[in-house]
């Protein structure tokens, strides 16, 4: 019989640990014997001071008190907020460090998904390590003075930090999501919680900032009705706004939008450019959050399946068609497919806007659109592009690929674990990786954008 395994520590203990490596997400990883302990704000090699905040039979996690020797990467972090938010963990390394973990955990990733065959991973495409995120949520609660305060969420937790500054965030979309807080504040309405004011009304703002210069701010509210807002819009149009809209959003604390969403002043879309072509965005529509990474992704995936005149392209998760407009434009037809019709609805305008008319756009799962390509009811795809959720390709999808047999696939992917998996099960679909290039959309974080390419086996 298998004896319960001992647990060597217990919350509340205060530890020196030395760091061995750095998981996939925040945390670095020390250990009590082979028991391992996850402490975010560590770096591999260092020896560190951890008080143990939580301890189970599988592992303990700790946080960070002092380091007593540090590593060689170690840098400032240059964000006053840094291990109290969330959005960033990786700020204490140098930049060089972070391009050079994340190629290792991609190579792994791939080594252990294809074995031997798995390609050579090169370090990641990356921008500025600051500034990149032209998308800024800040969620709003009150404050003791009664006052709205601007928030991120803690780091694993739905508890909300107050910020002053985001150095990842594009200054300009910082700056109007700092202006639209102050403005909302002076209507006197309360900030929404769930459990100390389940009548408040104000929940968010998102500010979403183009290369193009427009701007769309967001609020987010219990109900898609603000009384008093119209009274803030001019002075959120002097901020930077192009756009300004109101979501209805009476879900739980982890929804940030409802199915409701108002414009209440300016264009419904704003306008971004990205290698010659330009994007239509609706404000509560997902696009990309850096704009100079989504141009990398274009790249690799347009370079990879090179579309030509005799060549019929799909387009899965297609979004606001980021992808499907410049492959439809050396493509002989392409068809985007996405399961949110607001996005279907920007990519329609986008077409319109660059004059692109041999694409079509539907919506719904992906794997019913494939097997009506089988039925001809779509044209049978010869290059196929797909940026699926982070959950990444259903079963059925990688089926219909397998009877579709296009020439080649790019596959965007948002997560190291899904993606694994899914190269996996589309080598016993008959499809080989022959490259897969990483690209750094979040500096300062763990996370990693990486474009597959794929090719039919011979």
């Amino acid at each position: 019989m298998t004896r319960p395994r001992t647990v060597p520590v217990a919350r509340g203990d205060h530890l020196t640990l030395d760091v061995d490596a750095l998981g996939d997400g925040p945390d670095g990883l020390g250990r009590v014997g082979d028991y391992v302990v996850f402490v975010p704000g560590v770096l591999p090699g260092e020896r560190a001071e951890v008080r143990v905040t939580s301890a189970n039979r599988k592992f303990a996690r700790g946080e960070l008190l002092a380091v007593r020797r540090a590593a060689p990467e170690r840098v400032p972090a240059r964000c006053a907020h840094f291990l109290a938010c969330g959005g960033c963990h990786r700020q204490h390394q140098a930049y060089p460090a972070q391009l050079a973990d994340r190629q290792q955990r991609l190579q792994r990733a791939l080594g252990h998904a294809l074995g031997d065959g798995a390609p050579r991973v090169p370090v990641p495409i990356a921008g500025e390590p600051f500034g990149q995120r032209h998308k800024v949520a800040l969620h709003l609660r009150t404050g003791d003075d009664g006052g709205l305060q601007a928030c991120f969420h803690r780091l694993r937790s739905p508890e909300l930090v107050p910020v002053h500054e985001c150095p990842t965030s594009q200054p300009a979309a910082w700056r109007l999501a700092q202006q639209a807080v102050r403005l909302l504040a002076t209507l006197g309405h309360g900030a929404w919680d769930p459990d100390f004011a389940p009548d408040g009304l104000l929940r968010s703002v998102l500010v979403r900032t183009t290369t193009t210069g427009q701007a769309q701010v967001l609020v987010v509210a219990r109900r898609a009705d603000v009384p008093g807002l119209e009274r803030v819009l001019g002075a959120l149009h002097d901020a930077g706004a192009t756009t300004i809209a109101v979501n209805g959003n009476a879900g739980e604390f982890s929804q940030l939008l409802g199915r409701e969403t108002r414009i209440l002043s300016g264009p419904p879309r704003i306008e971004e450019q990205l290698r010659g072509l330009t994007y239509l965005l609706s404000p509560d529509a997902f696009f990309q959050t850096s704009p100079r990474a989504a141009e990398h992704l274009v790249r690799l995936v347009t370079e990879w399946l090179a579309p030509t005149r005799s060549d019929d392209v799909a387009d899965l998760y297609c979004g606001g068609g980021l992808l499907t407009l410049p492959l439809a434009h050396t493509a002989r037809s392409a068809f985007g497919v996405e399961l949110g019709r607001r996005a279907i609805q920007d990519a329609e305008a986008g077409a319109r806007a660059n004059g692109i008319q041999n694409v079509r756009w539907r919506s719904g799962h992906v794997e019913s659109w494939l097997a009506a390509c089988r039925r001809g009811e779509l044209p049978r795809p010869h290059l196929v592009a797909m940026d699926p959720p982070r959950a990444g390709l259903a079963p059925a999808v990688i089926d219909e690929l397998a009877a579709l047999q296009p020439r080649r696939l790019a596959y965007v992917s948002c997560d190291l674990s899904s993606l694994g998996r899914d190269l996996r099960a589309l080598q016993a679909a008959g499809f080989a990786t022959r490259a897969v290039h990483p690209v750094d959309m979040f500096p300062q974080t763990a996370h990693l954008e990486a474009v597959a390419c794929l090719e039919r086996s011979a």
